[in-house]
């Protein structure tokens, strides 16, 4: 309801001041006035007023005629005075007035009507005639005024224009320079006088922040003694103008001063702050100006700490590779580089003693005259796998043939050379072993021949306590036995002694047979190893309580009697292992023959034990049984392994 009165109010507020504003406009009461003395003059016959006396009319006009042409002034007045409203206004005005005339008074009724009507439609064209000479009087004072807009735009635009192209090829020499110079004083110190002259201002300080200590250093000035500027030196980020404008990044514009950030790489590096001994207030395209000359400086310091840190790095780079050259001339064990089709395109002196040949004679050969056929000093499967970077450096061992056709093994390590992020070659580190090969050879065949004269002393034994201690034992037993049976005057308590001594004997009897067994079992020779190590699961059932599933898979194949033996050997010390040992109540013995290798597996469900780094150490704690196994199975060419 307020919001309507207000309305309401307002309005009655407009109309009331366009009702005062007609009752004073002068214009207004002369159309009226003029309106007024054409009506009187029309119903002159009414009124006895006449502006002009009846003239002599051509084309047989009327003075009525006249009189009705006479409405369309006021009517012309009116468009012009009050717009096309007004107008209208007037024209309905006139015909109301001329109307009663043509219908009461006039012996003309049919032709006055007509009349009324002519001059009725002439004066509705009139206000729309003279509102579009007036729009178009509009519309040219506005096309006029547009013009000189952008006349005065055109000049401004020219004179910014200009002074762009000055900054512009002030700031592309600027740049030119710092493509061709590195020197951080010569540049800071061009751009402090570029920097005056382009914004016009008396002084210029340009720091530099060391990230460290988080300080900006005065590194160039214009406009200041040197006392003020060890006085504005050291200045910490976030303190004055300065420091706030390199804590924010921000331009900083007063009192005369502005300041902006140095930046590289979206990283504050410095700021440069100007100044003005007069009253002064920079504008924007000034502030963008040196925002932009702010950030070629932090490009150009940024460029001379990169250069600095780069020609550093190169001096140690120039150093290592010195040392790296001396190391790799001088290091003992034979290095090369390999290039990818396979020619060598580096050595040192130890790999041309290892090839037997000159160094100079060695570099450009291909490695794979120094190889085997069947064994390539780098396999394609390693190959393919160092250049993946799947290769896990391990050492690899490898026969060669020297210059002269001698053999040597090397112990060898491979690793990738790139160059610029792509494989260039491959570097290979290798030790000759030769020696320790020949005596690890040597070693192995007397472990061979003392482990084969040791299951032959095995076996004599065994065969000796079989035929000879048994057969004495049993003779013994068997006499003491008939001694017994015949004597009839022995009492009662030394048949009871004899008796024991007999029992005793037997006992005795059975150990010596089972250390037989122990020694060399007889199945091994007579049946092979399969049999054998059922045998060893039948024994260990009896004795231990342990049962022994035993799983073969495979084609089964007879080995040397050797190789069998030792076969037997370790699986029988396990089995030990578990008895002695594992508190196990089931243990499985799994043999599996394949194409190329037999794999034999013992597990059981005991205790377990903690695996020491390295099986070796278990031998130095005195158990040897497991090192024992393991030497056995190296002997035989074969791999040996606990978990």
């Amino acid at each position: 309801m307020m919001g309507l009165e207000l309305t309401q109010d307002k309005r009655s507020a407009g109309q009331a001041e366009k009702r005062s504003y007609f009752i004073s406009d002068l214009q207004f009461w002369s159309i009226a006035i003029i309106f007024l003395l054409i009506t009187l003059h029309h119903y002159d016959n009414l009124t006895s007023f006449r502006l002009f006396g009846e003239p002599d009319l051509p084309l047989g006009l009327t003075r009525h005629t006249i009189d009705r042409i006479l409405y369309l002034l006021p009517v012309a007045l009116s468009s012009l005075a009050f717009g096309s409203r007004g107008g209208k206004i007037t024209v309905v005005a006139a015909f109301l007035v001329m109307l009663p005339r043509a219908f009461f008074t006039s012996p003309y009724e049919t032709s006055s009507f007509w009349e009324i009507i002519m001059i009725t439609l002439i004066g509705s064209f009139v206000p729309f005639w003279i509102d579009h000479y007036r729009r178009q009087g509009k519309q040219l004072e506005a096309t006029i005024e547009k013009l000189e807009s952008t006349e005065r735009k055109l000049h401004t635009t020219v004179k910014l224009t200009l002074e762009q192209e000055r900054q512009l090829s002030v700031i592309n020499t600027f740049s030119r320079m710092l493509s061709q110079s590195l020197a951080i004083d010569q540049i800071l110190k061009a751009a402090a006088d570029i920097v005056m002259g382009l914004i016009d201002v008396e002084v210029i300080q340009i720091y530099s922040l060391d990230p460290l200590s988080q300080t900006l250093r005065l590194s160039a000035y214009e406009g200041i003694d040197d006392n003020a500027a060890r006085a504005l030196d050291a200045i910490k980020v976030g303190e004055g103008h300065c420091g706030q404008v390199a804590k924010t990044g921000v331009p900083l514009a007063e009192e005369n001063t502005l300041s902006v950030p140095l930046t590289a790489r979206g990283t504050i590096v410095g700021t440069i702050c100007v100044a003005s001994r007069t009253e002064r207030k920079f504008k924007e395209p000034e502030i963008k100006l040196l925002s932009a000359l702010g950030n070629l400086i932090g490009i150009a310091i940024n460029n001379s700490v990169l250069y600095q840190e780069r020609k550093k790095a190169t001096d140690q780079l120039e150093v290592s590779e010195k040392r790296f050259r001396q190391l790799f001339e001088n290091a003992h064990d034979a290095i090369w580089v390999q290039g990818l089709s396979g020619e060598i395109t580096a050595a040192n002196q130890a790999a041309a003693e290892l090839f037997g040949c000159d160094l100079a004679e060695l570099v450009g050969e291909r490695a794979k005259q120094f190889s085997l056929p069947d064994e390539p000093i780098l396999s394609e499967r390693r190959r393919e796998a160092i250049l993946e970077g799947k290769e896990d450096q391990e050492p690899y061992s490898r026969k060669i043939i020297k210059k002269d056709g001698a053999e040597a093994f090397v112990m060898l390590t491979a690793n990738l050379v790139t160059k610029d992020g792509n494989p260039d070659g491959i570097q290979f580190i290798g030790r000759d072993i030769t020696k320790e090969v020949r005596m690890q050879e040597n070693q192995s065949f007397y472990l061979q021949q003392i482990t084969r004269a040791h299951e032959e002393e095995r076996q004599r034994i065994s065969r000796d306590l079989h035929d000879s201690t048994a057969q004495s034992l049993v003779a013994t037993a068997r006499s003491l036995e008939k001694f017994c049976e015949e004597d009839r005057e022995l009492s009662p308590e030394r048949l009871e002694l004899l008796s024991s001594f007999r029992r005793e004997i037997k006992g005795v009897l059975q150990e010596i047979r089972q250390i037989g067994r122990d020694l060399r079992p007889s199945i091994i020779d007579d049946l092979g190893l399969i049999p054998a190590v059922e045998w060893l699961a039948d024994q260990l059932q009896i004795e231990h309580g342990i049962a022994v599933k035993l799983t073969v898979s495979g084609e089964e194949r007879q080995f040397l009697h050797d190789v069998e033996v030792t076969l037997f050997r370790i699986i029988q010390e396990a089995l030990r292992n578990i008895a002695k040992h594992a508190k196990a109540t089931e243990a499985q013995v799994t043999i599996e023959f394949k194409d190329a290798e037999t794999k034999v597996v013992i597990s059981d469900n005991g205790k377990g034990f903690d695996l020491p780094q390295s099986l070796g150490e278990l031998s130095r704690r005195g158990k040897l049984g497991i090192d024992g196994m393991q030497t056995r199975a190296r002997l035989i060419g074969g791999t040996f392994n606990v978990q």
